[in-house]
């Protein structure tokens, strides 16, 4: 099974957010990629820093089987040159023409995806998810959002009501479930 991670790049700034120390939200990351390389599922990321950085890594060190990267090929119209520092650790480098495409893979061609934290890239990310719950192009089954992870545990309603039976709530990390209905 294909599971997308998506979730800010800067740790302390979530944790922050969330009245957590960095060290909490490191771990609970690290339970994420616990439950998702001992489930033996692939992990599909952009290389960035923050969560995604922190999940790979974890998931790599930890006896993960196959992380594939999305890697943005042009510095459009973003800047890509951080990406390959992160990159090194993939099992499987996927080039994207830009980071639209890398935003959009990484919630559209994975069979689950898990919003572990807001920020403004992670709406992004969400909005091309929705797109794909309204035209049904993508193969995203499942859309989990980890309440412990979000500020005021939730996403913008905007987002929430747009996702249908798609989007699950799961108040901890614990609660995720990996499994094809």
């Amino acid at each position: 099974m294909k599971i997308g991670v998506i979730g800010p790049t800067d740790l302390k700034t979530l944790a922050v957010n969330l009245g957590q120390s960095e060290d909490w939200v490191q771990e609970r990351i690290d339970l994420l990629r616990k439950m998702i390389a001992e489930a033996g599922h692939e992990l599909w990321v952009n290389p960035d820093g923050g969560v995604l950085a922190a999940v790979a890594n974890a998931y790599k060190a930890h006896g993960g089987s196959h992380l594939v990267m999305l890697v943005p090929m042009a510095a459009d119209p973003w800047p890509n040159d951080h990406t390959h520092i992160h990159a090194q650790i993939a099992d499987e480098v996927r080039k994207l023409p830009s980071w639209f495409h890398a935003n959009y893979a990484v919630v559209s061609e994975v069979d689950i995806c898990i919003c572990a934290g807001r920020s403004v890239g992670t709406f992004s990310e969400l909005a091309y998810a929705r797109w794909d719950e309204k035209f049904k192009t993508g193969v995203l089954q499942k859309l989990f959002a980890v309440r412990e992870l979000l500020l005021e545990s939730k996403l913008p309603y905007e987002y929430s009501q747009k996702f249908g039976t798609r989007l699950h709530y799961v108040d901890t990390m614990e609660c995720l479930s990996f499994k094809k209905e």
